[in-house]
């Protein structure tokens, strides 16, 4: 069962949740309290698995509670609830929530958004992992990324095209952002599957605020850019989340589906640059994969591409039939080894059967000629056409 706390100063809220909720008894054990100090001591007495703020209270903010939780339970998740818009709060928490709530909350919303993490926690049930990833608040960019990204929006003749650029060549910004903009605080009606579109969607003066003002796109230590080369990374990745598209598209997946194949390309090695930041702490028992999946499962990221990054490696225990979304990053990842190997990284194997499994092994060839094809230079193109 589901041990979760809610909070919030308002005593007829609090009430009108306890009503609303009874419908989940069986399914969830919930406890409330008033106050983040009320609440502090009842962690400390009991812990939860998920915790649910209210933004503005008393003596303690809903950021500044969920703070300490971080910081003395990182393995509970943390949702905060906005009742309005206040850019300033929002921005102050980034670091502190895993996902962010539109207040009054429906019900079906929020246990939704509680069944998803509670689902990939699942399947990844070492506590060792929960308490590394639930202490991420936002991942750490290159630091010579992020040195471009302030010069970029401190020129005043910089555009939407100019930001979205630099942020959609790092891994981290691009997850970064991609978690605030689809949350419920900037209320996308479709979901945001690029940086491009993301940017241009929050304008410049949100993400300016956001980097200068709060920190967002911190960058990482020194110690952590010389422990992983972002620039081989990121290309990598680009060329995986172009693969996986292309895949998707010739497999007559939707255009939606064919777009979270390509999120999960992109992102498919986020896990390694979490794992980087806290370098310090290596378990040889997560990998990071696993990492990396519950990470943006957390982080309220689609299911499908939540497992096609969780699963990137072993396809095979994605959830459904037939080649999806984990079995085409799966393969995409592989074919661009093989087309460009990834400086200092050892190239996966393909999954022992999989494809075989899924009906699809004599379609390997064609992918593998069609993908190579299109990553070749435009002269070479021309003579092996």
């Amino acid at each position: 069962m589901i041990r979760i706390l809610f909070v919030d100063d308002d005593i007829n809220v609090l009430n009108a949740m306890r009503r609303t909720l009874r419908s989940m008894r069986a399914e969830w054990d919930t406890v409330f309290a008033a106050d983040g100090a009320a609440a502090l001591a009842m962690l400390a007495a009991s812990p939860v698995d998920v915790v649910v703020s209210d933004m503005h209270m008393p003596g303690m903010d809903g950021w500044q509670f969920l703070a300490e939780v971080r910081n003395r339970y990182p393995q509970t998740v943390r949702f905060l609830l906005s009742g309005h818009a206040d850019p300033a709060s929002i921005m102050r928490s980034v670091g502190t929530t895993h996902q962010y709530l539109a207040k009054p909350c429906d019900n079906e919303v929020l246990k939704a958004a509680i069944t998803q993490t509670q689902a990939v926690r699942s399947f990844l049930s070492s506590e060792r992992l929960l308490a590394i990833v639930g202490g991420i608040g936002m991942l750490p960019s290159a630091p010579l990324t992020f040195q471009k990204l302030l010069t970029c929006l401190r020129d005043s003749n910089s555009s939407v095209a100019d930001v979205s650029q630099i942020v959609s060549t790092d891994i981290a910004m691009t997850a970064n952002i991609m978690k605030l903009v689809n949350s419920a605080f900037f209320g996308a009606r479709h979901p945001i599957y690029s940086a491009e579109r993301a940017v241009a969607y929050l304008g410049l003066d949100t993400v300016g605020a956001l980097v200068l003002g709060h920190d967002v796109f911190h960058c990482g230590a020194a110690g952590t850019a010389s422990a992983l080369d972002y620039d081989a990374l990121w290309q990598h990745s680009v060329a995986t989340a172009a693969a996986a598209r292309a895949i998707a598209i010739h497999e007559k997946f939707s255009g939606i589906r064919a777009d979270e194949a390509f999120l999960a390309g992109l992102l498919h090695d986020v896990g390694k640059v979490a794992l980087a930041a806290r370098a310090g702490q290596p378990d040889e028992d997560i990998s990071h994969a696993e990492v990396g999946g519950y990470l943006l499962g957390l982080w309220g990221f689609p299911v499908p591409v939540v497992e096609a990054v969780t699963f990137h490696h072993e396809p095979g225990r994605a959830s459904g039939e037939g080649l999806g979304l984990a079995g085409i990053v799966h393969v995409a990842n592989f074919i661009m080894h093989e087309i460009n190997p990834v400086r200092g990284s050892e190239p996966p194997a393909l999954e022992p059967g999989y494809l075989e499994k899924c009906g699809v092994a004599e379609r390997l060839s064609f992918w593998s000629k069609a993908l190579d094809l299109s990553a070749q230079p435009e002269h070479q193109k021309s003579r092996t056409a």
